[in-house]
């Protein structure tokens, strides 16, 4: 099984933090174990459907989509104690410039900043891999997720609200955003 992490050897990685309810994470590239760990995640997540469509509802298409994810992403996820995925990030290159981003954490465990430090971990991949921005779509009543990324340096592209919103951040050499000591330093 392919999982991309040939692709990055992001500094820092793994990483190991502790998420607001006091437990210890780490976070990691992908292996072949990894993988199923991901998969037996996106199969357990409920409601399944739940953000943009997604993970889909059918286990035959949910398998899919996760290979789909592991082949052509760059993958990180977040392990609990047990060595179980807990939260996952890839990014996946548009071009030799932009990426897009994708993060999921399993809904026991949202808001408990495991997202909010894949995240960190995947700009910093973005970084190391020459990338100049990142782009995602957020659903527009997600807005725990827009604080996030606000928070983080994402901004929109546009006002308008349809069914998704676009935001982008712009890490370029030339970027000098609050968060770029802090990513350095972690």
């Amino acid at each position: 099984m392919e999982t991309g992490a040939h692709r990055s050897r992001v500094s820092g990685i793994p990483k190991v933090f502790f998420a607001k309810n006091g437990n210890t994470l780490l976070i990691s590239t992908l292996n072949d174990d990894r993988c199923r760990r991901l998969l037996r995640m996106y199969l357990a997540f409920r409601p399944r459907n739940s953000f943009q469509g997604l993970p889909p509802l059918l286990d035959d298409r949910c398998r899919a989509w996760v290979q789909q994810m592991i082949s052509t992403g760059i993958n990180l996820v977040a392990l609990d104690a047990d060595d179980e995925v807990v939260g996952h990030c890839a990014l996946f290159p548009i071009d030799n410039r932009v990426c897009e981003l994708f993060v999921a954490v399993s809904p026991p465990l949202q808001n408990s900043g495991i997202g909010t430090e894949l995240v960190r971990c995947a700009i910093r991949a973005a970084q190391e891999l020459g990338f100049e921005r990142i782009w995602l779509p957020v659903e527009p009543s997600n807005l725990q997720a827009r604080r996030i990324y606000r928070k983080i340096g994402f901004e929109y592209l546009a006002d308008v609200h349809c069914n998704d919103m676009e935001m982008i951040l712009d890490i370029s050499s030339g970027w000098r955003h609050k968060y770029i000591e802090h990513l350095q330093a972690t």
